[in-house]
């Protein structure tokens, strides 16, 4: 899946969040695409270079054509990112520090949980990394050209939208109570 449509996923989480929490949009944002950031940083300019492009960024098809990066360690750093196992150790711990970490462990799992079914064959998740399973997802979002990913990005606003006209009118409890007290 496209990191715009992981970033709106998790702006949703953080509009669907209680509003006391600060820089809860942030939160949720960055969280939600905070994965994808080895991808941006080390995998797709690795890739990129080793096929030669002028601009050392890889297209998808570039994945196909050189599978060999499934072997490199960018590839594995990305693996590492998209684990379940990760997120546990690294996000769990912190569950209970504040009301804004459990906002961002649950924007970084969507992330993870919305790309597995989005990967399939040899770049299928595997979201026990280290321990070798491989999920194999029901479709290739990566491979998307520029209309499904446009439609992807379109969809996932406008259900950002949505939710953002709907948290007027339904309030948390910590904030039904701090409209009475106003």
């Amino acid at each position: 899946m496209d990191t715009v449509t992981h970033a709106l996923i998790g702006l949703t989480l953080g509009e669907m969040a209680p509003k006391d929490i600060k820089h809860r949009h942030v939160i949720g944002l960055s969280f939600g695409m905070l994965p994808d950031i080895t991808n941006v940083i080390l995998v797709h300019p690795y890739l990129g270079w080793i096929a030669g492009r002028t601009i050392p960024f890889a297209g998808g098809s570039d994945f196909i054509e050189f599978p060999e990066i499934l072997n490199h360690w960018t590839y594995h750093i990305w693996l590492l990112s998209h684990s379940l196992l990760f997120w546990a150790i690294i996000f769990i711990p912190l569950w209970k520090r504040s009301r804004g970490m459990k906002l961002a462990t649950i924007a970084y799992a969507s992330h993870i949980l919305a790309d597995i079914p989005s990967h399939t064959g040899a770049y299928g998740l595997e979201p026990f990394y280290p321990i070798p399973y491989i999920f194999d997802g029901w479709f290739d979002a990566w491979l998307w050209g520029p209309g499904p990913i446009a439609v992807s990005i379109i969809s996932t606003g406008l259900v950002y939208l949505v939710v953002r006209k709907l948290r007027l009118h339904f309030l948390w409890p910590s904030e039904l109570q701090s409209e009475t007290t106003l």
